[in-house]
């Protein structure tokens, strides 16, 4: 690929995975508003600890081939259908069989919970099949063709769960919903990719590869882990409404995070792919994704800190009782670390799994033994506080810093008035306003906008030149 021709392709494909995340984002915002006050609170406990059950059991069905295969020149799709095919299957139908012994892990009896666990296999099989095509658009920087099965996707998986929830079906409206779109979006992406996408089966390889790939299934398994460990461990100590509460404060605490994270990271992989030897360009577009991002979470977190009740309240209704005091601690989690979410993927392009694995190993031991421990000594708010100590993010720091020294440094500095310069804003907001006030919430608004305003006046020249530079050097 030319210069001119991958700068194009990136620029195209970041267009695209912006503007299907922001309409992802507004429609899931909107069904949110409407459940969040349909569904009960115990509901919502059980179907936020069964979803990382099954995202967990999605990275096994995977073994990290569908990263794997970006990362090799000759991209073996064909191989990794027959993985999803034959292995998903097998995984699909143990899992519904294992359902009953599944169910032990959550603590808080509930008459449907065997059978909701059987139908959610359904969404195993069906996003191991759309898992190929995407794979495929994402690597070739084709990430527009994927746009309109993900558009369809979120418009059915909405209209879909506010008409069954309207209707009384609570939550069996969010588990028709979520299989039934996923099984939309296999069925189109498929139909897009179909003819295009090259499924020339290589005889006598796919064992290889899934060697190959396993440090990246042991990395994703880790991260997912990481990421769904708490409603996991709450679910199998407390009851569903505590754990509803819970996972409703985690979500809108890394709500900003999981808007820009998607965004930019689904196109920086292939970016970083591109120009994986030339180490300033690689650790440079690290270094301004990483910016952007903590631009954005940062003053969001200062907001939540301080208007946890209203935005709550806003979010779901009265019924999330619990949820301000989790909230509280929760929003700072994603400020606490801010190497490891794109310090992987350069790991990743450097093929330095085993190091990206020990970090993640790190951090999900420290989330599983403390969260045990805490919520022993302390009750359910345990596991908000050791979210606070990702211990992996230190090797992680490490590990970059080795990579690029001067350019680690530069970006802590960076990063320090990133995180300072709010702070004043934030503290007169805090002095001038009243607990849960309106005034408190509409000038926290406007302090979110002057710290990006004071961030883009800093910085903004330097994301303008990066996102114009070529992301390839001619050949």
């Amino acid at each position: 690929m030319k210069s001119t021709d991958a700068t194009r392709r990136f620029l195209h494909s970041s267009g695209a995975a912006i503007f299907s995340q922001f309409w992802r984002v507004v429609v899931a915002f909107g069904t949110m508003l409407v459940l969040k006050r349909l569904i009960p609170a115990a509901d919502w406990g059980l179907w936020n600890w069964a979803l990382p059950l099954f995202l967990i059991l999605g990275a096994l069905r995977d073994l990290g081939l569908v990263f794997h295969v970006v990362r090799i020149k000759s991209r073996p799709y064909a191989n990794l259908l027959a993985l999803e095919l034959v292995w998903g299957s097998l995984l699909v139908g143990l899992t519904f069989l294992g359902a009953p012994l599944l169910a032990r892990g959550y603590s808080d009896p509930h008459p449907e919970i065997v059978t909701v666990l059987r139908v959610l296999t359904l969404f195993l099989f069906f996003d191991g099949l759309s898992t190929v095509p995407r794979i495929y658009f994402e690597g070739e920087l084709k990430i527009g063709r994927a746009v309109a099965p993900e558009l369809a996707r979120n418009l059915f998986m909405a209209v879909t769960a506010v008409g069954l929830a309207l209707a009384g079906f609570e939550l069996w409206s969010l588990v028709v919903a979520f299989v039934g779109s996923t099984a939309l979006y296999a069925l189109m992406m498929w139909w897009r990719a179909w003819g295009e996408i090259p499924l020339e089966y290589q005889h006598g390889e796919t064992l290889r590869l899934i060697r190959e790939s396993l440090p990246l299934a042991s990395i994703w398994f880790l991260t997912i882990l990481v990421r769904h460990l708490d409603p996991l461990i709450l679910g199998w100590r407390y009851d569903g409404e505590l754990v509803g509460n819970y996972v409703f404060a985690y979500e809108n605490a890394f709500r900003a995070s999981e808007i820009v994270f998607p965004a930019v990271g689904r196109s920086l992989y292939p970016a970083l792919v591109a120009f994986k030897d030339e180490a300033a360009r690689l650790f440079g577009a690290f270094s301004l994704t990483t910016l952007f991002m903590q631009a954005v979470e940062v003053p969001v977190a200062y907001f939540l800190f301080l208007n946890a009740e209203l935005t709550l309240l806003i979010l779901g209704g009265s019924q999330w009782v619990e949820a301000p005091t989790f909230l509280r601690i929760l929003c700072f989690a994603p400020l606490v670390d801010p190497f490891t979410r794109l310090g992987g993927e350069v790991l990743k392009v450097k093929h330095r799994d085993a190091l990206w694995i020990v970090c993640t190993l790190i951090t999900m031991l420290t989330f599983l033994v403390g969260g045990i421990v805490l919520t022993s000594v302390i009750g359910p708010v345990g596991m908000a506080w050791i979210n606070l100590a990702p211990l992996g993010g230190l090797l992680m720091a490490w590990a970059l810093y080795q990579i690029d020294p001067g350019g680690l440094r530069d970006l802590v500095k960076k990063l320090a008035f990133v995180y300072l310069a709010p702070v004043p804003l934030f503290v007169a907001v805090h002095v001038f306003t009243a607990v849960a006030s309106k005034e408190r919430f509409g000038l926290s608004l406007l302090a979110i906008g002057l710290s990006l305003a004071l961030v883009y006046r800093k910085y903004g020249d330097d994301f303008i030149t990066y996102f114009r530079a070529p992301k390839v050097s001619e050949p």
